[in-house]
């Protein structure tokens, strides 16, 4: 019997489903509200929600339709059900959950932090000795370093105390008043010549802290004495050094380890995996730039990846 796993992401502002089929992604598709949220240089929680019930219906049907496959073919339902805005993931979860009845299954929880380290598999061969390996979230709603054991043992070694990387990206890049989002604005006007210096970093096993970083990058903004491409290359150019000093620190912790994945929204960034593909006696992986953010794809591939692998329905 082929294995047909729906996946649904509603964490924040983009409505995504996705269909996968004996591990093939057969189709994914997202509706993004970035239009809307233009208008307000970020996401506005309540907004976000809305747009999630006027696209999720219209999203499944176009999902169905491009997977050419029937709705009673769908074997499991998987969505997620945390971290996100509240209003946000409710919507998926009704919608899982009404689907699910219809069709008789009992839907899969998926947490989108988990889902988003596995997201390199979404469209690469995945083998079980690729366990232990380290892996780096940066997102709009956390930044962590984790060791994953396996599926089911996942130890978080680092994470930020305030604010996230994308938050703060994206934060400089309105204040800036550059195009939303900001994160992918400030990667367009890096210029690697072009940096002065803000602040000595931390201890290599101190925790994530980038509010302090982005309270100062601000108040030079207000000074007005350096160019919007100064600043941002600055501000980028000190988060990739932090978060592969940090790495290299945790590497050395674990020597055994030979594998890193870079996941989450910020991943995306061109800069990011060009110094960080830099880490000795390491592989460093990043997923395909189109499920580096929030997608359908990565929870339909961590609940398949867990069914094909795990004997224990406790991982589910």
């Amino acid at each position: 019997m082929n294995r047909i796993i729906l996946g649904i992401e509603t964490s924040c502002d983009d409505t995504s489903i996705a269909i996968i089929k004996d591990g093939k992604l057969l189709s994914n598709i997202t509706f993004t509200s970035n239009d809307t949220n233009k208008k307000y240089g970020g996401i506005v929680p309540e907004l976000s929600a809305r747009f999630h019930c006027r696209y999720i219906d219209y999203a499944f049907w176009q999902c169905i339709k491009k997977a050419k496959i029937k709705i009673n073919d769908i074997t499991h339902i998987a969505y997620t059900f945390e971290p996100g805005l509240t209003g946000s993931l409710h919507i998926g979860k009704i919608f899982a959950n009404q689907l699910a009845m219809l069709l008789n299954l009992k839907p899969i929880k998926i947490n989108h932090n988990i889902a988003h380290i596995f997201s390199y598999f979404i469209d690469h061969h995945f083998e079980k000795n690729f366990f232990p390996f380290l892996t780096l979230i940066i997102s709009g709603g956390n930044t962590f370093i984790a060791l994953v054991s396996s599926f089911d043992e996942i130890k978080i070694l680092n994470q930020t105390v305030d604010d996230a990387v994308g938050e703060v990206l994206d934060k400089i890049g309105r204040a800036l008043k550059l195009p939303y989002p900001g994160g992918k604005s400030i990667d367009k006007i890096f210029n690697n010549k072009k940096n002065i210096d803000l602040f000595k970093h931390l201890s290599p096993n101190s925790k994530f802290s980038f509010a302090g970083l982005k309270t100062k990058i601000l108040n030079i903004i207000i000074q007005k004495k350096y160019s919007k491409s100064t600043i941002a290359s600055s501000v980028l150019n000190w988060i990739i050094i932090d978060l592969k000093m940090k790495l290299s620190y945790y590497l050395s912790m674990f020597p055994s380890v030979k594998n890193i994945i870079i996941g989450g929204g910020v991943s995306a960034n061109s800069q990011l995996r060009k110094k960080l593909k830099t880490l000795k006696k390491v592989k460093c992986f990043f997923p395909t730039k189109i499920f580096a953010n929030d997608n359908a794809a990565m929870i339909a591939k961590l609940a398949d990846l867990k069914i094909a692998n795990c004997k224990s329905k406790n991982v589910l």
